[in-house]
Parts: structure tokens; C-alpha cells; sequence
């Protein structure tokens, strides 16, 4: 009965976590697109990212680039979570903490930004 009581918890525990991911992938998509319109796509320090925003300008380049990744990690991480929730529970606890530090980062940088226009 614990067993399944932990398992449930653990569950509960991905799909929230994954929904942070989610949200703050888009909120990553919307501070990308605020630090680097019209067209500063030096500020991008992803070097894959800038090239694909280069290629197919910010606001499609930001979407499309974001699809795909979502699209391969997403189905990734379910497959991963349905054999070893803890650590996937772990992975995604870090990458939160990551990109919540990338997307305060890049709002920090868009406030500057507007300060000095």
C-alpha cells in the first residue's frame, strides 16, 4: 500500500513538474523574444538557437525552435519517467531551476533594455 501510495505522489510529483517545463519554456520563448526583437540576435548565447533564429527570423525561429525541442523532450521524458520517476523527478527539478534563473534573467535584461530607450 506505501508502494503505491509513493508511486501515485511521484506521478503527481512529474506531471507537475513537467508542467512547470512547460510554462517556463514559454515564458523562456517570451523573454527570448522581448531581449532580441527587432533583429539583436547577438543577445542569444545559445549558438544553435541564434542560428535558427537568424535563419527564420525571432518570432517564428523562437516558435519552431521551441516546438521541436519540446517535441523530442517531452515524449523523452514520459518514456524516462514510466521506468525511473525519481530520477526524471530530479532532472526536472533542476531544469526548472534552471530556466526560472534564464527567464528572471532575461526579464531583467529586457527591463534594462527599456530603461535605456
Amino acid at each position: 500500500m506505501i508502494i503505491i501510495a509513493e508511486l501515485l505522489l511521484a506521478g503527481t510529483l512529474f506531471w507537475s513538474l513537467l508542467g512547470g517545463f512547460i510554462a517556463l519554456n514559454l515564458l523562456d520563448a517570451h523573454s527570448t523574444y522581448l531581449v532580441m526583437r527587432p533583429h539583436h540576435f547577438q543577445r542569444e548565447r545559445n549558438p544553435i538557437a541564434r542560428f535558427v533564429f537568424k535563419k527564420l527570423g525571432i518570432p517564428r525561429g523562437i516558435i519552431i525552435f521551441k516546438t521541436v525541442l519540446l517535441a523530442i523532450l517531452i515524449p523523452a521524458m514520459g518514456f524516462y519517467g514510466g521506468h525511473d520517476l525519481l530520477t526524471i523527478n530530479i532532472v526536472l527539478i533542476v531544469s526548472n531551476l534552471v530556466f526560472c534563473l534564464v527567464v528572471i534573467h532575461n526579464y531583467r535584461i529586457y527591463r534594462r533594455y527599456c530603461r535605456r530607450s
